[in-house]
């Protein structure tokens, strides 16, 4: 038997990863701000149990996670597959315009909230015979600077560096867990939609952004769900490897 726990399911990527994984008979635990008719979708499935959680409140997280690991025991799985897929591309703005709470708000999302979860994991399952699958959801943001997203380039490249990191540790010690990023390029997801609104003072890429959307260049979510799922269900994942979409499809 196999579990996964994926964050930000309310919606997009999240949401079409938890019910790919749902249809395939894994039992899913869901964590997101809020519930809506995605996440009652996902519960009248079955396979699937939610928990609301804003991880922008870091000092929340290790209490949870603990208290989910012990649920993941108690079901003894072989496998749990993790998903950090929760992100936000806000603030968009320049350096010197940046409200400071918006910057606390984005990395605590962003990147301390999957180092916790991951970290707490590890820790609170060291002594079970349970294989850990993480999955970092990332951006190409990780690897080149564009104007205005200050914040969301230092997260992502922090993610895979991260990743990277952590899937050295991991082959040092020559254990079972893989953990690995995911880069699912330009989806049509409402955060396209946010940076489409952006100012353009703030964002001088904007009408790369709105050409994407008038040219159908934004792939939809479920095409890129199936494409992870696949991957980490079936291939043999390369510990700290940065995993692309375009790679993939």
């Amino acid at each position: 038997m196999e579990m996964a726990l994926v964050t930000g399911v309310s919606k997009g990527l999240g949401y079409e990863i938890s019910n790919a994984l749902v249809e395939r008979g894994t039992e899913v635990i869901g964590l997101s701000r809020s519930t809506n008719e995605k996440v009652q979708d996902l519960i009248t499935k079955g396979h699937y149990s939610h928990f609301p959680v804003d991880l922008t409140h870091v000092e929340e997280i290790e209490p949870l996670i603990r208290r989910l690991c012990q649920q993941v025991v108690a079901r003894k799985p072989q496998r749990l597959y993790v998903v950090n897929n929760a992100g936000m591309v806000e603030p968009i703005e320049r350096l010197g315009f940046l409200d400071n709470s918006l910057i606390r708000r984005a990395i605590h999302l962003n990147l301390l909230a999957p180092m916790l979860i991951n970290n707490t994991l590890l820790k609170e399952l060291r002594a079970e015979a349970i294989e850990l699958v993480i999955v970092n959801v990332t951006s190409g943001a990780a690897e080149r600077p564009i104007y205005g997203w200050n914040v969301y380039n230092a997260t992502k490249a922090a993610i895979n560096m991260h990743t990277e990191v952590a899937g050295i540790e991991q082959e040092n010690v020559k254990g079972s867990h893989k953990i690995v990023a995911f880069n699912p390029g330009i989806m049509d997801t409402d955060m396209q939609g946010t940076i489409r609104n952006a100012d353009e003072e703030a964002f001088t890429d904007i009408d790369q952004f709105l050409s994407f959307k008038t040219n159908g260049s934004l792939r939809q979510p479920d095409r890129i769900a199936k494409a992870l799922v696949d991957l980490i269900l079936n291939e043999n994942l390369i510990n700290g490897k940065v995993y692309s979409v375009n790679e993939l499809l």
